[in-house]
């Protein structure tokens, strides 16, 4: 091949190669390599993409040729020291890199990789010592800063000569400051854990401003493929923003504007395939957060009458780790939480599978709870040791959606807790969880049990393995080993009824059913609204609702399914014929307001 030809391929290649697009990259190196096995770039990157692609015993066939036939580069001992730390040669992985330093000190990534080949051998000071060494060249100043604070936080409890705070202080003060918002609540949190409460919650207000500020582009919402995820997040967003105006908290809001919840009542009534330009603009603004008002700081968060000895003792003497706790929190935090997530704008992060997700550092973080996860891990010492807390979320699930797949979470203990009252619970024998006996196999990744990609592969390996359902019960705690497959039970809750009565609404059903029947369902059911009986259809009669119909071919008088809004003096202001039930709810709710 010639060298003209050649050097057009990899341009070709490498092109493909920036943009992430390894298959048509790879078929040119491949191509080169068919005409000079030797050649030093398509031996290299063919086998920095086998690296990329975890295939790295293959990948150092390709690296070995490319080191032996020609001098060589720090990018090449950097690639090829990566997959030797990821086959465990770590020698070879630091011979490579000490090379890389020996021909040029200033490369950046050479320090980077050189930490990991420590930390992979458990070598904490070798690994903060190049990381320092990285820093006064002025490389990867802030990743060094990073890593090191990783190492320092989660190697605290190891060895107190390697892991002080003053030390972990010296690089979280430089991190602090940093632009990046995930950076700034990671800082946040570390705060937290090693008890600088008052430190750690002004950080998390900063970055609970940063990601308030930082709004998607109108391109990156367009570029959702699943449309379902924005209605989600329409919904809930004109659902809460509807609930905060209605002042049924007793608050208000100003940074509500008429305006604003006009246009956010229009847009909740689109569909996603009619949405234009201006509602993906309406659609990215609605990310910033408008209302977040804390719950009150406690003397207690949990229930003092709790037999704190049996809990620690059914949890650690139970395999699987798991124990199920009702009458969780104090009446006073439980109530003061339904008022904040209730109203707190902080659910702005949608799940294609129905339900919408707040979490620290994104306006979730406060006094109260924080303070609560210090009460419980002093409480439960036998149970969550020296752990640290690593991450808190709270999600919200559309009753007529489906909540989180079949998982496991990367961590020791998962602490789980609802708040949403009992009679929102339309079946008292789920809405809960499933937890199942079984954990990933260990050399498992973490997108092999934690990805929508794998819910299928997951479904298959529990399928025949014991299995423990956790009813939904309000103020119920189930606490468990992270790394035991869980699941959102199937939810049977009933949706809207609250939002008529912050109306001053009342729903109320009619059938030609007798009164006994009425209870027996309503009591099935768990209908929080009355049921009338017009067995003589004299309401049926004077509504008109009673109409021919047909099934089978035969013709019989039956109930049209309808609807009538009826006014405090006694009009009917409007009326809906031949309910659908899919989106009258809204419908009804949007005429209730104009009242």
């Amino acid at each position: 091949m010639k060298q003209e030809k050649k050097k057009r391929l990899l341009k070709k290649a490498l092109e493909y190669h920036h943009v992430g697009d390894l298959s048509s990259a790879d078929d040119i190196y491949l191509e080169i390599l068919k005409n000079d096995k030797n050649d030093f770039d398509a031996n290299h990157l063919h086998a920095t993409i086998l690296s990329q692609n975890k295939k790295y015993a293959e990948s150092i066939n390709f690296f070995s040729i490319a080191y032996e036939y020609q001098t060589p580069t720090c990018e090449l001992l950097n690639n090829y020291a990566i997959a030797l730390r990821n086959l465990k040669a770590y020698t070879e992985c630091e011979n490579m890199l000490l090379q890389a330093i020996d021909l040029d000190k200033n490369f950046p990534n050479t320090y980077l990789n050189l930490s990991n080949c420590y930390l992979s051998q458990s070598r904490y000071k070798d690994a903060i010592n190049i990381l320092e060494k990285s820093i006064e060249l002025d490389l990867n100043t802030q990743k060094s800063h990073y890593e090191i604070v990783n190492i320092l936080y989660i190697n605290s409890l190891k060895e107190d000569d390697v892991c002080n705070h003053e030390k972990l202080t010296k690089h979280l003060e430089v991190l602090e400051n940093s632009n990046d918002k995930a950076t700034v609540a990671k800082c946040a949190l570390i705060y937290y854990n090693i008890g600088k409460l008052d430190k750690s919650l002004r950080l998390f207000k900063i970055s609970e401003k940063m990601y308030s500020e930082s709004l998607p582009t109108i391109k990156t919402m367009k570029n959702i493929s699943n449309k379902n995820i924005i209605r989600t997040f329409i919904k809930h967003e004109y659902e809460q923003i509807r609930h905060i105006d209605s002042d049924d908290d007793g608050i208000r809001n100003m940074k509500i504007t008429q305006d604003f919840y006009d246009s956010l009542e229009k847009l909740n009534l689109k569909s996603p395939n009619q949405y234009k330009e201006d509602d993906y603009a309406f659609i990215s603004s609605l990310h910033k957060i408008k209302y977040n008002k804390p719950p009150k700081a406690k003397d207690n968060y949990i229930n003092q009458h709790l037999n704190l000895d049996e809990i620690e003792m059914t949890y650690t003497t139970s395999n699987p780790e798991i124990v199920v706790i009702d009458d969780f929190l104090t009446q006073d935090f439980l109530d003061d939480l339904r008022i904040f997530f209730r109203c707190a704008n902080i659910f702005k992060y949608p799940y294609s599978r129905g339900y919408i997700g707040a979490f620290l550092g994104k306006g979730m973080a406060n006094r109260a709870l924080l303070e609560f996860s210090t009460e419980l891990k002093q409480s439960l010492k036998k149970i969550f040791l020296n752990y640290y807390l690593s991450q808190a979320w709270s999600f919200k699930y559309d009753a007529k959606r489906e909540g989180i797949g079949v998982h496991a979470d990367d961590a020791k203990v998962n602490v789980n807790f609802w708040i949403t009252d009992d009679s929102a619970n339309m079946n008292y024998d789920n809405g809960g969880m499933i937890i199942w006996k079984k954990t990933p196999n260990d050399n498992a990744s973490f997108e092999d049990f934690n990805s929508i990609k794998s819910i299928d592969k997951i479904k298959d390996e529990v399928k025949d393995t014991d299995f423990m359902r956790i009813p939904y019960r309000s103020n119920r705690a189930v606490i468990f080993n992270s790394k035991l497959y869980h699941v959102t039970d199937k939810m049977d809750f009933r949706d809207n009824y609250k939002l008529f009565k912050n109306l001053n609404t009342e729903i109320i059903g009619v059938s030609r059913d007798s009164i006994k029947s009425h209870e027996n369902f309503k009591d099935k059911q768990s209908f929080p609204f009355e049921l009338l009986s017009d067995p003589d259809e004299k309401m049926c009669k004077a509504f008109d609702v009673i109409k021919m119909k047909s099934m089978y071919g035969k013709e019989y008088l039956g109930i049209d399914r309808s609807t009538f809004l009826i006014s405090s003096n006694g009009k009917v202001v409007k009326e809906w014929r031949s309910v659908k039930v899919k989106g009258h709810v809204d419908e009804v709710l949007s005429e209730v307001e104009k009242l």
